[in-house]
């Protein structure tokens, strides 16, 4: 089994949310997985700028998928390179270039020195408020399912 960095959302923790929205269960089972693919894409994005990058691969390696359904959905946002979970928990990456022969490189796999660690969990920690306010925005605005 592949081991591989990812944040999981999923609609449980919201009925409060919900009830101040005062939707009816239909409304609810059709706008939640639109609402929550949705906030799991805009945090993949946002923790693509955050990924240490010199040949892509594992800022190519992104996804965001939904399972289930209705009030049941679960979005994973996630990394599957091989190294992912490595670089994910690096606490310390700065001098420590890939080429030897060239020390001040940058960050692993990152020449500008742009990236860092915890590039998924501290960039969903920073942005859980933004993302939560997105979702009830979603929820508002996804039109009514017939």
């Amino acid at each position: 089994m592949a081991r591989f960095v990812r944040q999981t959302f999923k609609s449980a923790g919201v009925t409060g949310i919900l009830k101040n929205l005062k939707l009816n269960e239909a409304q609810i089972a059709i706008r939640i997985p639109l609402a929550l693919k949705a906030v799991g894409l805009t945090l993949q994005a946002s923790s693509q700028k955050a990924v240490p990058v010199d040949l892509g691969n594992l800022k190519a390696s992104a996804f965001t998928r939904a399972t289930s359904g209705g009030v049941k959905t679960t979005v994973t946002v996630g990394y599957t390179a091989r190294y992912a979970l490595f670089v994910h928990e690096l606490t310390e990456m700065k001098g420590k270039g890939l080429d030897r022969r060239a020390p001040s490189k940058g960050k692993y796999w990152d020449p500008q020195g742009r990236g860092r660690a915890k590039f998924l969990q501290g960039v969903a920690n920073e942005t859980e408020p933004a993302l939560r306010a997105l979702f009830i925005k979603l929820m508002r605005r996804i039109p009514k399912g017939k």
